[in-house]
């Protein structure tokens, strides 16, 4: 008699066409919002692609040539993040990526406030308003279970016996 063992093999919960291709939509709505965000003005006119990431921890808001030392740098990364979280299929990189845009969001929004000018501009907000969808995007994704397959193995001489009766048919 033969042995029996059990493997666990994730597989998806459910075919769920539309709720798919709604999590398609609202992560590319959302990547576009915060990607085109990076391009607008942030805080006292300076774009989200000029404003230094130093704004994100001081209260000093100054224009930096160089795109990757940026808030619409940190801003295009995370909406690229998202668009690569479509390939798996939990969605946890694009809740990951809409977390960490609205902690960017948070973290200008606190020192704006503790400067004596307190002005958010559209920039930031549609990354904000990006960030929420990304995060709604992921929670859309598709639940992974755990199925047991039993595979039976089968002892030597049994085998060959089988394989005997087999081939006489």
């Amino acid at each position: 008699m033969g042995t029996h063992t059990v493997h666990r093999t994730g597989v998806p919960a459910r075919s769920r066409a539309g709720v798919d291709f709604g999590r398609l939509l609202l992560t590319l709505a959302g990547c576009a919002a915060v990607i085109v965000a990076a391009f607008l003005d942030w805080t006292r006119s300076i774009t989200g692609t000029d404003l230094s990431n130093h704004a994100l921890v001081k209260t000093e808001f100054f224009a930096q040539s160089d795109i990757v030392k940026s808030v619409g740098g940190i801003s295009i990364l995370l909406g690229l993040v998202a668009l690569v979280g479509l390939v798996d299929r939990t969605g946890w990189l694009t809740r990951l990526a809409g977390a960490l845009g609205i902690v960017l969001f948070v973290l200008l929004a606190i020192e704006v406030y503790r400067s004596a000018q307190h002005s958010m501009q559209a920039g930031a907000w549609l990354a904000l308003g990006g960030s929420v969808v990304l995060i709604i995007a992921g929670f859309l994704g598709q639940e992974i279970v755990e199925a047991p397959t039993v595979v039976e193995q089968v002892n030597a001489p049994e085998r060959d016996a089988f394989e005997a009766r087999n081939r006489e048919w």
